[in-house]
């Protein structure tokens, strides 16, 4: 019993150190890699995102990877949309804070819930292994112009609300008088 315990435990230490392949995590595939992928380029006028994908059909393989570039990119513009947003409330100087809270809010998320329009794909990269890279570049005149139109958007709205309260207002002080 003690001799067969002794034979097993010396096989399985043979088998775990047995090495099928060269030891070095790094030469799978990371060789092959385009360099903007782990470190993605930055410019004071445009935000990047980095995507990959390995996929059977090349075409659904480029959809997801440049779907996870624009991904990266939503949630960076997301701070940067509520920080543009601050600025812009300052000097509009919109109601009161709580007003103010919930428009910027809700300007927030209709920029970030678009599909990043102004983004574009800047470099693609399709490796040995038929892994694709993407790098995608969208601009911050685009994220300040899409913040814009969404604020313009929800004022228009807020606007129509008060119009239809005034005159629901109206409507109920003439409805007293009879």
């Amino acid at each position: 019993m003690k001799k067969t315990m002794i034979i097993t435990i010396a096989m399985m230490l043979l088998v775990g150190c047995a090495s099928t392949g060269s030891g070095s995590t790094e030469s799978r595939g990371s060789s092959d890699m385009p360099s903007w992928f782990l470190v993605p380029p930055t410019a004071e006028d445009a935000l990047y995102g980095v995507g990959q994908a390995k996929k059977q059909n090349p075409s659904l393989a480029k959809q997801t990877a440049t779907a996870r570039a624009r991904t990266e990119i939503s949630q960076a513009v997301n701070v940067k949309v509520a920080s543009l947003l601050k600025d812009f409330m300052q000097e509009s100087g919109i109601g009161d804070n709580a007003q103010a809270t919930e428009f910027s809010q809700a300007v927030t998320k209709q920029v970030t819930n678009n599909s990043l329009q102004g983004s574009a794909i800047k470099e693609a990269y399709v490796a040995k292994d038929g892994t694709i890279y993407i790098l995608v570049e969208y601009s911050l005149n685009s994220v300040r112009q899409n913040a814009l139109d969404a604020a313009k958007k929800e004022e228009a709205l807020y606007n129509e609300f008060k119009a239809k309260q005034g005159f629901d207002d109206l409507e109920k002080a003439i409805s007293d008088l009879d």
